[in-house]
């Protein structure tokens, strides 16, 4: 294997393909708009000055937070800091609505050992009057360009970054990904996604995420292709942007979780979608939550007419404690696989394949084959044994891309790094906490096995029971709601907590009473169509019902739900409760 670090990579870019184009950042999402481009030459120098300044304050060989908003400062600030010696630290903005907007700052940087945290200069002065009394200094990021750097050179097996995963805010666990990771990751995703310098990619995803970060931060360099970058707020308030961009720039590579797929089809009108050419696409990365049928085959609907391909969607499986990709490696000229199985056998973990769309089934997307020498095994979790091939299993993960360890926890690295099969010993797996299972070499995924219900004796998925309650037609925000269970006098209870869609309450609602007929024929009705459907769908009584506040249900930044946090939120009474109807104890 090739022994180049990242920035061996950064300085051949910024050598060979000096004037070629490397970055663009739409600042508003807009082809009109303002619109940030960088060489692979401006690239390196913006880089090489941030290092410099970096090495004068004393920060190389520490780890340095960036909190920057969406653009190119944070690029110059990740590669300044590897360059540096430095071990960058992506983290997201704070939250101003959150009651300790800096908590997730103070609890990373404690964990990683962080005295400096690099911003962009609006944010920095912003934001000085409240850091005067905290632990950290907060600095703007330099604009020094340099042209010759000759600071420290890393070795392969030097930590490069530290990637904390999703929901870290109580306990933050810092994946250290080294060099030798990064690039093996990168090589594995060049494969998958079949990169080279002559295919643009482009993603909406935060920079601070390991799907930006890696697929679309670090690809660049190491392939040489262009890569465009738009903030979240902007698909988010237009998606059309998204599309816009991808016909302009004819971009070949992009990737989201599902979630922006339906939400694109869903949202995009289609006067918007007038003078789209989106048959320059090769490969629509879907990953970082379950990929739905249905939503493939709206999106393959409602932009096909505009050039989108079947084949063009690629279901992925992916972890920061894998640096990024696992599998999703399959043929560019034939739609994903989807096998329909028993929804009755599963609840024992049992693979029972049925004919396509008979009903009692529920369709399992292959997310494709792990990439070169990286392998994918299923295992009992129990038993700690190779689960048979009709079994499903927790999913155990072998390669170069594994880092092997958390940042300063030894006793949760080897918990989750450390995992060797009890018969055989062999070993050490990454275990990923995820359940699934292996059917002709492809991965399939079916849970969380910490998120998984277990009532009376039968296996729940969490994401099934919450798919049933978005298509109940009950009042509930898209990607919103969590299925969780409580625990009455020794028994597994269900539980339901969903945002309520705002734009379907009845107009007295605004008032907040709570005492109006129609207000309390609207969540009677709320309640029992959730209820309803979950019995059909599921066999399964709901012991609570709880509409919350819109927007108050936070995802990790890859968009899961934080089910184990609102199972404690919910148990504690601390939920922004809208309405609540709990139901009587049923005698068993």
């Amino acid at each position: 294997m090739l022994k180049m670090t990242i920035i061996d990579f950064l300085k051949e870019r910024a050598t060979k393909n000096a004037d070629e184009l490397a970055f663009r950042f739409m600042g508003n999402g807009e082809l009109d708009g303002p619109i940030t481009e960088w060489t692979f030459s401006e690239l390196y120098r913006q880089s090489a000055g941030v290092a410099e300044d970096l090495v004068e304050q004393g920060l190389t060989g520490s780890s340095v937070l960036l909190v920057f908003p969406p653009g190119l400062d944070f690029v110059k600030a990740f590669y300044g800091c590897l360059l540096a010696g430095a071990r960058a630290v992506p983290v997201p903005l704070p939250n101003p609505r959150s009651k300790n907007p800096l908590g997730r700052i103070l609890n990373t940087a404690g964990a990683c050992g962080a005295s400096t945290v690099l911003t962009n200069q609006e944010l920095a002065e912003m934001v000085a009057p409240m850091m005067s009394e905290l632990p950290v200094s907060l600095k703007a990021v330099t604009d020094r360009v340099a042209t010759n750097w000759a600071g420290p050179w890393p070795e392969m097996n030097e930590v490069a970054y530290l990637q904390f995963t999703s929901g870290s805010t109580g306990h933050p666990k810092g994946v250290a990904v080294k060099h030798t990771n990064a690039v093996s990751n990168v090589r594995v995703m060049g494969e998958m996604l079949r990169l080279d310098s002559t295919k643009p990619a482009m993603v909406w995803a935060p920079h601070y995420h390991d799907l930006c970060l890696v697929g679309f931060v670090l690809g660049p360099v190491q392939f040489g292709y262009e890569s465009t970058l738009m903030g979240p707020m902007e698909f988010l308030l237009k998606p059309v942007r998204w599309l816009r961009a991808m016909s302009h720039y004819k971009i070949a590579n992009t990737a989201c979780p599902n979630f922006g797929y339906e939400y694109s089809a869903r949202r995009i009108k289609p006067e918007e979608c007038e003078g789209l050419d989106l048959s320059h696409w090769i490969v629509a990365g879907n990953g970082g939550e379950p990929v739905l049928q249905q939503t493939l085959e709206m999106f393959n609907k409602k932009f096909g007419p505009y050039g989108f391909r079947p084949q063009t969607f690629m279901p992925c499986y992916g972890m920061a404690e894998s640096v990024l990709f696992v599998a999703g490696l399959k043929s560019l000229s034939q739609a994903p696989k989807v096998l329909t199985l028993s929804a009755t056998d599963l609840e024992t973990h049992t693979v029972r394949v049925l004919p396509d769309n008979e009903p009692g089934g529920r369709n399992v997307i292959s997310c494709g084959r792990p990439g070169s020498d990286h392998r994918v095994i299923a295992v009992d979790p129990a038993t700690l044994t190779r689960s048979n091939p009709n079994q499903v299993g927790e999913l155990w993960v072998q390669g170069p891309s594994v880092p092997g360890a958390y940042w300063g926890l030894p006793e949760e690295s080897t918990a989750t790094f450390e995992g060797r099969l009890a018969d055989t010993n062999e070993g050490p797996f990454l275990r990923t906490g995820d359940l699934g299972f292996i059917a002709d070499g492809e991965v399939y995924l079916t849970g969380r096995l910490k998120d998984l219900i277990i009532i009376a004796g039968r296996n729940h998925y969490p994401s099934d029971i919450e798919l049933t309650v978005q298509q109940s037609g009950a009042p509930v925000r898209l990607g919103a709601c969590v299925a969780i269970s409580e625990r009455v006098n020794g028994a597994e209870e269900l539980v339901i907590i969903a945002e309520v869609d705002e734009k379907r309450l009845p107009a007295d609602a605004q008032s907040k009473g709570t005492g109006t007929e129609s207000m309390d024929e609207f969540w009677a009705s709320a309640v029992k169509t959730v209820q309803g459907a979950i019995s059909m769908g599921h066999g399964l009584s709901v012991r609570s019902v709880v509409f919350v506040e819109p927007r108050s249900l936070e995802k990790t930044s890859s968009g899961k739900p934080r089910r184990q946090h609102y199972q404690e939120l919910y148990l504690k009474g601390a939920l922004a409760v809208r309405h609540e109807k709990r139901m009587m104890q049923q005698k068993r």
